[in-house]
């Protein structure tokens, strides 16, 4: 079960929403989603408590974390069962105690509206859940009802060309079109843009980002962070108590490529960020599209490399990639233009 946006307090756009709906009626469709948060985010604390205090990886303190819930229930507080993580974990009481004090501050930074999802509950994305490497935690900014949704990648350079700009507008429209969310990860250049695009049309966004919820990253989309937050989206793994770190963002690539049905790959350097979340596609059993004219690019060599593997298409214009992508079923027909612009944002908001 996924419900819809649970954040009743958010900024009321008077373009998304002219008729101004009670906030009452979304208050109470998110209590149930609430309750389960504060249970969870009993857990996660305990969870981040054991990560920062052994300095070891989430994957080496699943098995642990895992051996103490077999002796007591992993959604009571910690301070209910300090001796038993000491002994577990080898840590001093003391040690633990303080270290989950200082994670619990973290949490309480979380807006009220935030949602914690644990893996292996009835709320947690199954396609998600079901994928090596799915974080045990995901914490939610935003319209948690968008995780159900059809959605696609849509990444590449901080640097791009003109002409990456315009694929990068025309693919997210061309996928608009057939009611396609669009995710991205929030950095400059390629992915901003995929944002702006889809803010501007109306189209659901979703962004993965590699800090946890209470932090901004780049700051110069401090604003268009929260502009998603309000209409869309934000997807972090990380914990309010996890300090950023660079390898962090190439974890928000592995989990994008989990959350979407496809990649596709505007354009990137050799050894970019995007061509990194390529692999992790193909690896997760997910498709990769790239561009004909970004195969015809004789300077980079990632295109050929990629091209050979099994499960990378390629398409010569954005209008090919949702029938490539999804080939199956009855054909839609494309939104047309009058609809694509109800609930449309101006971008100038957002300047």
């Amino acid at each position: 079960m996924i419900v819809a946006s649970c954040n009743p307090t958010a900024k009321e756009s008077p373009i998304l929403h002219p008729l101004a709906p009670p906030r009452l009626a979304r208050y109470t469709r998110c209590m149930d989603i609430a309750a389960h948060t504060a249970r969870n985010i009993h857990e996660a604390t305990n969870f981040e408590t054991l990560a920062l205090a052994l300095k070891i990886t989430d994957a080496s303190v699943e098995p642990i974390f895992e051996r103490i819930g077999e002796e007591i229930s992993l959604a009571d507080p910690l301070t209910l069962h300090p001796n038993t993580y000491a002994s577990f974990s080898g840590l001093d009481v003391t040690e633990l105690l303080e270290i989950h004090s200082f994670v619990k501050a973290r949490f309480l930074r979380l807006e009220f509206t935030d949602v914690v999802l644990r893996r292996g509950d009835g709320m947690y994305p199954a396609h998600v859940a079901t994928t090596p490497d799915s974080p045990r935690f995901l914490y939610l900014r935003g319209d948690a009802g968008l995780l159900s949704r059809k959605c696609v990648s849509v990444i590449g350079t901080r640097t791009p060309s003109d002409e990456g700009r315009r694929y990068a507008k025309e693919t997210v429209q061309a996928l608009a079109r057939h009611d396609v969310a669009i995710l991205s990860g929030l950095s400059m250049g390629i992915e901003g843009m995929a944002h702006i695009t889809a803010l501007a049309s109306g189209t659901p966004t979703i962004a993965a980002i590699g800090t946890s919820l209470i932090e901004a990253y780049p700051v110069e989309h401090r604003k268009l962070q929260q502009a998603i937050a309000e209409h869309g989206l934000l997807v972090s793994r990380f914990s309010p108590a996890r300090q950023t770190e660079k390898w962090h963002f190439l974890l928000r690539n592995q989990l994008m490529s989990i959350l979407s049905n496809g990649t596709v790959i505007i354009e990137d350097r050799d050894g970019g960020s995007a061509v990194k979340q390529a692999s992790y596609a193909l690896e997760q059993k997910r498709k990769v599209m790239l561009f004909q004219h970004v195969l015809d690019n004789r300077s980079l060599l990632w295109p050929r490399r990629l091209s050979l593997k099994n499960g990378v298409l390629v398409v010569k214009q954005p209008d090919h990639i949702h029938a490539r992508l999804f080939p199956t079923g009855k054909r839609e027909e494309p939104k047309d233009g009058n609809e694509m612009r109800q609930g449309q944002l101006s971008l100038f908001d957002l300047s």
